[in-house]
C-alpha cells in the first residue's frame, strides 16, 4: 500500500487496506471486537487513514458543489433559499439527524475505539504518531461538528455501544468542550512529526498547531462578543487568546513556511488553481487528484467557463483597500462601480484576481486562449447562472482539460500559512499587545504578494462605513479601528475559502447580514456594454477578440441587451443594483434570528431519547 495521502483515497477505504481490511471488517456500528487485532503501525496508520476525507477547507466545494461562503455576505447562491441560516423562519427543529446524528458521532465513535485499544500495540513507539493523527482528528471533528454549531455537547471519549451510559450523560458547558479538544490538539502537538520530516500528505505537527490556533481564536472571541448573552461560555476570553497567539507564533518562529507568489503578477490567483503543492511553502496541508486513480471533481467544469450558480457581493467588493492602502470612501484613486474596469482600477490585486474580469482567460487549450471573459454569465439556467453580476474566479483554471466532465485534478488546500499569520494578528490585537514588528511578520506578509502597501499600528485613516462602526449598524463591545482593519485583511484574504460564516458568530457580527443590503455589481453595465467597447479599443483586446472583432461587435455586445431582461435575468433595486432575491425578499435585507441563529437546534429524537440533553437557546419557543 502507498503511504502517500492520495494514494490512500484512490479506492474505497475496504478495498485499499489490504491486509488491513479483515481489521477494518471487525469494526461494525453494532458491535465492535477487538479480537485477533495486533495494532501494529501500519494498522494504526491505514485506520487513521479514513478520516482524511473528513477535512474541510479552502474550495473543498470542488467535491460537494458549492463554495463555503455559500449564505454569507461575500457569496450568494441564485436561490435565496440556499440561505436558510440568514432568514428567519426556514430553519425548523429536526425531528432526526440536523447534524447531529449517527454520521457525526459515528465518526467519534469509530476514533474512541482505536484510541481505546491502540495501547495493546506492541509497536508503540512507532504507532505513537498515527495515534497523534486520531487526536487530531478527534478535536478537529469535535470543532467542526459539535462545537461550532451547537457548543454545549456531551464529551464522549471511548467507543459506546447502545447501552452506554455516556450516551445518556450531561452536556459539558462548551468553554468545557473547547478545553477538551485543545487538550486532545496538545497531545498530538507533543507527538506529530515536524513539517519537515513528517510523510507528505499527513497531518504534522506544525498543522495541529494551525488548528489550535484555530480553535483558541474562535473560541476566545466567541467568549468576549457573546459574553451577557444566552450563547456565553464560562471560559476566559484571554487564556484562549493567548493559546492562539503562542500557537500560530510557534509556527511563524520554526521558519518552515512563506508566503508563496510574492510579486508574481498573477500570484494570489494561480495560488488556488494547482494540481500540486509539493513545493509550496504557504501551503501546509492539502489533497491530490488524479485521473489515474480516479479521484476527480466535477467543480471546475462550471466554475471556470460559468457562473457556477453563485455571485460575490457588493459588500465583500467594497470591502477591498485601493492601491494606495485606503478604503473606497477616503481614496482619490477609487473610480466607482459603474462597471469591472471601475470597480477594479486601482484597487487591491487581490479584487481582480478574485473575480473575472474583461481580458481573463476562460478556456485555454493546448496553450491556445480559446475564451475570455467580457461579461458575467447572468443569462444561463440557475445552476450555472451568475446570481449577483461579480463572477466569481478564484479557485478556477482556465485550462480545458480541468473543465472536462470528471476530470477536474485542482488540488484542495486544507491549511495554509497566511490563516496562521491572521489569526497571530487578530490574537495580538485582542489581548492589546499588537506591534508594528507583529504586523510586519504577519499582515505586511500577505500583503507584499501583491504589492500593497503595509498596514501600521495607527492605521492612518477611519472608514466612516467600517464594518463595525454604528453607521453599519454595530452595537457590540467596542472594536478598535486598527483591529477592524485586521479583519478586513482576513476578509480579503481569505475570500470564499469557508471562513466567513464562522468569523461573522464569532464576532456577534450578525448587524452585517441583516442590516446591509443583499447586492451585486450594477445592473446598467450590462444593458449596454459600451464602456466594455471602450475599455478594449483603450487597453487594447485579447488576440482572440481583436482578431474577430466584427464579430465580438454584433455577436456580443449588440445582441446582448436583447438576450437580457429586467425581472426575467435580473432584478434592479433603487440603487441601480443587482438585487438578486427581490422576488422572495422585496426588503433586500437577510433576517438572522440573533436569539436563536447562532447555534442550531438539537432534534426532537435526541432530547426524547436523553432527557439531560437541553435545547439551545431560542429553538424550544
Amino acid at each position: 500500500m502507498k503511504s502517500n495521502i492520495k494514494y490512500i483515497l484512490a479506492l474505497p477505504l475496504i478495498l485499499s487496506l489490504g491486509s488491513c481490511s479483515d481489521f477494518l471488517d471487525k469494526d461494525p456500528l453494532s458491535q465492535i471486537t477487538t479480537s485477533g487485532l495486533s495494532y501494529s503501525a501500519t494498522e494504526c496508520k491505514e485506520y487513521v487513514n479514513q478520516f482524511y476525507g473528513v477535512l474541510n477547507g479552502p474550495f473543498t466545494h470542488r467535491d460537494n458543489g458549492l463554495a463555503y461562503d455559500l449564505g454569507t455576505d461575500n457569496l450568494l447562491a441564485v436561490s435565496y433559499q440556499n440561505n436558510k441560516d440568514l432568514i428567519d423562519g426556514l430553519v425548523t427543529v429536526p425531528a432526526s439527524g440536523g447534524g447531529y446524528g449517527i454520521n457525526e458521532w459515528g465518526r467519534i465513535r469509530t476514533l474512541n475505539f482505536l484510541l481505546d485499544n491502540c495501547h495493546k500495540s506492541t509497536e508503540m513507539e512507532e504507532a505513537e504518531k498515527y495515534i497523534a493523527e486520531a487526536r487530531f482528528f478527534r478535536a478537529y471533528l469535535y470543532f467542526e461538528q459539535f462545537l461550532k454549531k451547537f457548543g454545549s455537547v456531551q464529551w464522549i471519549e471511548h467507543a459506546t455501544y447502545p447501552n452506554s451510559p455516556e450516551l445518556y450523560s450531561e452536556q459539558l458547558p462548551r468553554n468545557e468542550i473547547a478545553d477538551k479538544i485543545l487538550a486532545d490538539l496538545d497531545w498530538a502537538i507533543e507527538r506529530l512529526p515536524e513539517h519537515a520530516i513528517q510523510e507528505k500528505g499527513r497531518v504534522s505537527k506544525e498543522v495541529a498547531l494551525a488548528l489550535k490556533s484555530r480553535v483558541a481564536l474562535y473560541e476566545g472571541t466567541w467568549e468576549k462578543y457573546h459574553a451577557g448573552t444566552a450563547f456565553a461560555g464560562a471560559g476566559d476570553s484571554k487564556e484562549y487568546l493567548k493559546m492562539a497567539r503562542d500557537a500560530a507564533k510557534a509556527i511563524i518562529d520554526g521558519g518552515q513556511f512563506a508566503i508563496d507568489n510574492v510579486g508574481v503578477e498573477d500570484g494570489y490567483f494561480t495560488l488556488f488553481n494547482n494540481t500540486n503543492y509539493s513545493s509550496s511553502k504557504e501551503v501546509m496541508l492539502w489533497k491530490e487528484r488524479s485521473t489515474k486513480f480516479d479521484i476527480t471533481s466535477n467543480w471546475n467544469q462550471d466554475a471556470a467557463p460559468t457562473g457556477n450558480n453563485c455571485g460575490l457581493t457588493r459588500q465583500l467588493v467594497d470591502s477591498y483597500l485601493c492601491k494606495d492602502g485606503l478604503p473606497i470612501s477616503q481614496s482619490p484613486l477609487y473610480q466607482g462601480d459603474d462597471n469591472y474596469v471601475t470597480v477594479t482600477t486601482d484597487r487591491d490585486p487581490r479584487l481582480s484576481q478574485t473575480m473575472y474580469t474583461p481580458g481573463r482567460p476562460r478556456i485555454i487549450s493546448n496553450g491556445v486562449t480559446m475564451v475570455i471573459f467580457t461579461k458575467p454569465s447572468i443569462d444561463l439556467t440557475e445552476t450555472r447562472k451568475c446570481s449577483t453580476g461579480y463572477e466569481l474566479a478564484k479557485g478556477s483554471s482556465p485550462q480545458e482539460e480541468q473543465q472536462r466532465f470528471n476530470n477536474c485534478t485542482l488540488a484542495t488546500i486544507f491549511f495554509r500559512y497566511a490563516e496562521v499569520l491572521l489569526n497571530y494578528a487578530e490574537a495580538r490585537t485582542e489581548l492589546g499587545e499588537i506591534t508594528q514588528s507583529d504586523l510586519d511578520i504577519s499582515i505586511n506578509l500577505i500583503r507584499q504578494r501583491v504589492g500593497m502597501p503595509g498596514m501600521t499600528t495607527s492605521v492612518g485613516y477611519v472608514d466612516p462605513r467600517g464594518e463595525f462602526t454604528a453607521e453599519r449598524g454595530y452595537k457590540g463591545p467596542a472594536v478598535s479601528n486598527l483591529l477592524s482593519e485586521i479583519r478586513r485583511e482576513r476578509r480579503v484574504e481569505l475570500a470564499c475559502e469557508g471562513f466567513r460564516y464562522d468569523d461573522i458568530k464569532r464576532w456577534r457580527a450578525h448587524h452585517l447580514l441583516n442590516n446591509d443590503k443583499i447586492q451585486g455589481a450594477k445592473t446598467a453595465q450590462f444593458t449596454d456594454l459600451q464602456w466594455l467597447v471602450d475599455y478594449f479599443e483603450k487597453a487594447g483586446a485579447p488576440e482572440s477578440i481583436a482578431e474577430n472583432w466584427d464579430e465580438f461587435i454584433n455577436g456580443t455586445v449588440l445582441k446582448w441587451s436583447s438576450q437580457i431582461g429586467e425581472g426575467i435575468n435580473f432584478w434592479t433595486d433603487d440603487e441601480g443594483y443587482f438585487a438578486p432575491y427581490n422576488e422572495f425578499i422585496p426588503s433586500q435585507h437577510f433576517s438572522f434570528n440573533p436569539n436563536k441563529s447562532y447555534l442550531y437546534p438539537f432534534p426532537t429524537q435526541e432530547l426524547l431519547l436523553n432527557d439531560k440533553l437541553k435545547q439551545n437557546p431560542g429553538w424550544d419557543e
